[in-house]
């Protein structure tokens, strides 16, 4: 099992939440995207499948068994991505304007509060009560989940809005 080089204590990390971090994979194979927990171990891999496009990825576990499908939606003017866990689906679409990005959510009751074009938003519920935090560092983002369940879609939500390229302008961004 491969560690985390960046490997952050847990002393940070508040005991009502749950921290992973996701680090891009620069490797030449189909491996895009490793989630690490909070101790620095691998828990998930996202790849690409069939041709290295962004039209599908896959997100495995460490025996190597898909646990969620994230499938883009080609819809003209927008970033549609469909999340699959199990035999429920959410749809995220985001919409790129010339000076932010908004995020929407479609099959629950969340939105996104903060930027996603930096990098820094929460995912917040119905209720107002916060899902998860995401902070972009340099090479690495930060992500803290405040329940279990809500897991893999947050780390799909994760994953998808770092496609999106902001250096030069809003893009999708090839990995």
């Amino acid at each position: 099992m491969k560690t985390l080089d960046f490997y952050e204590s847990t002393e940070n990390n508040r005991g009502d939440c749950m921290k992973l971090f996701i680090k891009r994979n620069t490797s030449p194979d189909k491996s895009c995207f490793t989630v690490y927990d909070d101790f620095g171990n691998e828990k998930y891999k996202a790849s690409f499948t069939g041709s290295k496009s962004v039209s599908k990825l896959i997100v495995s576990d460490n025996a190597d068994k898909a646990v969620l499908k994230i499938r883009k939606i080609p819809i003209v003017g927008t970033h549609t991505f469909a999340f699959k866990v199990g035999k429920h689906h959410i749809t995220f679409v985001m919409i790129v304007s010339s000076n932010r990005i908004l995020g929407y959510y479609y099959g629950n009751n969340w939105h996104i509060n903060g930027e996603i074009a930096k990098g820094n938003f929460s995912i917040i519920d119905v209720d107002n009560s916060v899902i998860a935090t995401l902070k972009k560092h340099t090479d690495y983002i930060e992500l803290n989940i405040t329940d279990d369940s809500d897991e893999l879609y947050c780390v799909a939500t994760s994953i998808c809005t770092n496609l999106i390229n902001t250096v030069d302008k809003l893009a999708m961004q090839a990995v």
